[in-house]
């Protein structure tokens, strides 16, 4: 496991150890720490460093991806951002504009169904929150991809085939006219 540190100025007096941190470092209004970070006075200030940076956001983001709430515009940023996507990305992902999911980000309009769904679907087999590997996960996204790929490919037809009393997609192809 990394061990990545995160020091900031926190601007106020240097107050009780034991208050939990108001973490906003991360985008988000709502995160508190409970342990984990250090503060410490200089010059009169308190400044904060907290461990395992790579950690705390991947416990934030598999936390807002299994909770049965609406994602919030800061949550969907900040879950673009931690997989490490353009806008752009992941509009083409969900198949929509990059200016859809910029309204979306900026509270201009609702994170439909769907596309949440796969949202939370497409950070729980991002390699950030799973490194270890969920391989259906990673096997949907991969197979989204394809599909996008094949959509912007020429007009094909869908070939099936009646093959041991079921039908099938054949790996033939056809030439449209």
């Amino acid at each position: 496991m990394t061990k990545n540190i995160l020091s900031f100025h926190m601007g106020n007096p240097l107050a009780a150890e034991e208050r939990p941190l108001h973490y906003t470092a991360c985008g988000l209004d709502n995160i508190y720490l409970l342990n984990g970070f250090k503060r410490e006075p200089i010059d009169g200030e308190e400044y904060v460093t907290v461990e395992d940076l790579d950690g705390l956001w991947k416990a934030i983001g598999l936390h807002l991806v299994t909770t049965r709430k609406a994602l919030a515009p800061k949550e969907i940023r900040f879950l673009r951002q931690h997989m490490d996507m353009t806008q752009a990305e992941l509009g083409a992902r969900l198949r929509v504009s990059d200016q859809t999911v910029a309204r979306w980000e900026k509270d201009q309009c609702d994170l439909p169904g769907p596309a949440d769904l796969m949202l939370r679907v497409l950070f729980l087999g991002s390699p950030v929150a799973q490194p270890e590997g969920n391989e259906l996960l990673r096997e949907i996204i991969k197979l989204l991809d394809e599909l996008q790929e094949r959509d912007e490919a020429k007009e094909k037809a869908d070939v099936f085939e009646h093959e041991d009393k079921q039908w099938q997609d054949s790996e033939r192809e056809l030439e449209l006219a």
